[in-house]
């Protein structure tokens, strides 16, 4: 009983979302995922290869990714030039909603939709904050909660990598 107290005392405090679901976690992005753009027009996740890419996965009712947001503004201006791509995907919202909490939260960084958690659930993404690092071959290389070190790490080295392998 103390284990089972113990378990859903850490999911609680753990995460914003509920547990995701089982079931194996792709190493790649789904290719045949779609989200919707800003303009409400399906978008392929396959737009992204070939660039490196931070997903973001939030949700306007989630105390912690908002607090996480101001790591990943910073993340995504400091590394624009170098061709770093982030997507702040909202997870579960409909449009209007999402774009009321990206002005709120003062997100600057494009936004992708996942109204039906399609996406999000294919990933794991039952939890958020989700930061999934994504390299040009489109292969899920890192994931964290927040921008952390070994964040910056991988995307520096991904970064770098496509520079020395750029003609």
């Amino acid at each position: 009983m103390k284990r089972l107290v113990a378990i859903a005392i850490a999911i609680a405090i753990g995460s914003c979302g509920a547990p995701a679901k089982l079931g194996a976690v792709p190493a790649k992005l789904p290719a045949d995922a779609k989200l919707i753009d800003g303009d409400a027009s399906f978008v392929a996740i396959e737009r992204y290869k070939g660039r490196v890419v931070v997903l973001d996965f939030w949700a306007g009712w989630c105390g912690e990714c908002k607090r996480t947001i101001p790591q990943v503004q910073r993340l995504a201006a400091a590394f624009a030039s170098e061709g770093l791509l982030v997507v702040g995907v909202n997870a579960g919202e409909k449009q209007a909603e999402a774009t009321r909490y990206a002005k709120e939260f003062g997100i600057e960084y494009p936004i992708a939709l996942d109204p039906d958690l399609e996406l999000s659930d294919r990933l794991g993404g039952g939890r958020l904050p989700l930061l999934i690092v994504v390299d040009r071959d489109g292969t899920i290389v890192h994931r964290a909660k927040h921008v952390d070190e070994e964040t910056l790490r991988v995307v520096r080295k991904l970064l770098r990598s496509t520079a020395s392998a750029a003609p």
